[in-house]
């Protein structure tokens, strides 16, 4: 392999540009081309991870947004940072000019480290910035506003005016739409989304037939410039904003098992699959059940959960016995959402779904699953993650992309419980 840092395009590579609005079903088309081996590459998850490690950048933002903004440890605390940004356009571009020159350097170093010939680029700013420059295709995910505010509400938790703000602050999505090569309409459920990607997917190019695109530009020192300039007026301002320091990783003593790669043996009766749309209406019986009334979810919320995320179903026989909610994101594995009745069939059937979201989570490369159980989760549920080797790991102890997921994800009411995969931290 040539030295990638001397290369000037980035040959044998078909490179298409994901974009759209605010939970449009970006992260739906993302996966599905996962499955079909290309590399994804998500540069506003690559703002997240700057946000998160990068003293210099967090040193600026503090400085240029508000010591508000940063966290004790020095990690920035987006939500405040958004509440900011999305209240002001002009606040949003400064923010975007200050970041898009160190999320760029990063995908280009992506694309030249990858051995995949296609990459999906996933940014809501692609058309905005240089990232386009380089993209063979642009692709735009659309829906209506209606399934954008319901998306927000129901799978990411969020407050409808809250919601509501954000959609509001973004352009139009004709705007992507009448710069689209191919449009994905998300409206629908999952199986129309694939459908659509199916057809963008069989007539893209040979990759041998298109014309390498020219490396992104690197940040020159003006652009460098900028965040170091803001740290050094951090520097004379420490009153005001903390250098958190070095954090020092320990190795957790919790036991790592080696990834499940096949189930146990099981009944024959005793069956795990994929819940279905079709599944609606035993999966909100089961919750009804499980939590004696007290969640209650319409068939509406339940079939926009479906489309954004999987839902494991244990069954004997006809009867659904277990419903557990799953996604994995940055190799970090959640379950999130856990109902059994009768209780009694944890110990085999939940204990045959928990395989199946090992194997899976193991197949996508997970370094650890993290299960979020509610305060009063019953006994039969607590002694069925520790039976599958769950244990508790001390925040202050994960790898970075770990301690990321858990405090993105876990609600006040519950606990958390880990189960290691494969331990990346070093020392």
């Amino acid at each position: 392999m040539s030295d990638n840092k001397e290369a000037t395009a980035y040959e044998g590579k078909l490179i298409i540009g994901l974009t759209g609005n605010i939970a449009t079903g970006k992260s739906a088309v993302m996966r599905l081309a996962k499955e079909q081996d290309a590399l994804t590459i998500d540069a506003d998850k690559i703002v997240h991870e700057l946000m998160d490690s990068d003293a210099t950048m967090q040193a600026a933002i503090a400085v240029a947004f508000g010591p508000e903004v940063r966290r004790k440890d020095g990690r920035i605390n987006r939500k405040k940072l958004g509440e900011i940004a999305f209240a002001d356009p002009t606040v949003m571009q400064d923010l975007e000019a200050m970041i898009h020159p160190a999320v760029g350097k990063e995908v280009d170093a992506r694309i030249l480290g990858s051995e995949q010939s296609v990459i999906f680029i996933e940014a809501i700013k692609l058309l905005e910035g240089n990232l386009r420059d380089i993209c063979h295709q642009i692709w735009v995910t659309r829906c209506t506003p209606q399934r954008q505010l319901e998306r927000l509400r129901v799978c990411r938790g969020m407050e409808t005016e809250i919601a509501a703000v954000r959609i509001k602050a973004q352009p139009p999505q004709e705007e992507k739409v009448a710069q689209s090569d191919v449009l994905i309409d998300t409206n629908g459920l999952m199986k129309d989304t694939e459908a659509q990607f199916n057809i963008g997917w069989a007539q893209l190019p040979e990759v041998a037939t298109v014309p390498p695109m020219a490396r992104l530009p690197q940040p020159d020192e003006s652009q460098q410039g900028l965040a170091k300039s803001l740290t050094g007026r951090l520097v004379s301002s420490q009153a005001s904003v903390t250098t958190p320091k070095t954090a020092v990783v320990k190795k957790s003593a919790a036991k790592i098992r080696p990834p499940r790669y096949k189930p146990s043996e099981r009944p024959d009766d005793l069956q795990v699959r994929r819940a279905r749309p079709s599944d609606i209406p035993s999966i909100l019986l089961l919750i009804q059940k499980a939590t004696d009334g007290k969640v209650k979810m319409k068939r509406t919320d339940l079939l926009m959960a479906l489309s954004e995320r999987g839902y494991f179903i244990g069954q004997v026989g006809s009867d659904i016995s277990v419903v557990i909610g799953y996604n994995i994101d940055s190799q970090v594995a959640c379950i999130d959402e856990i109902y059994v009745h009768p209780l009694e069939m944890a110990t085999q059937t939940g204990k045959a779904v928990l395989e199946d979201i090992e194997i899976s989570a193991a197949s996508h490369m997970g370094q650890l699953i993290v299960a979020f159980l509610a305060k009063d989760a019953p006994a039969p549920i607590r002694a069925l993650f520790d039976a599958e080797g769950y244990g508790p790991m001390p925040l202050e102890e994960m790898a970075q992309n770990w301690k990321l997921a858990v405090e993105e994800s876990q609600s006040e009411d519950t606990d958390y419980l880990v189960r290691l995969l494969r331990d990346t931290r070093a020392g």
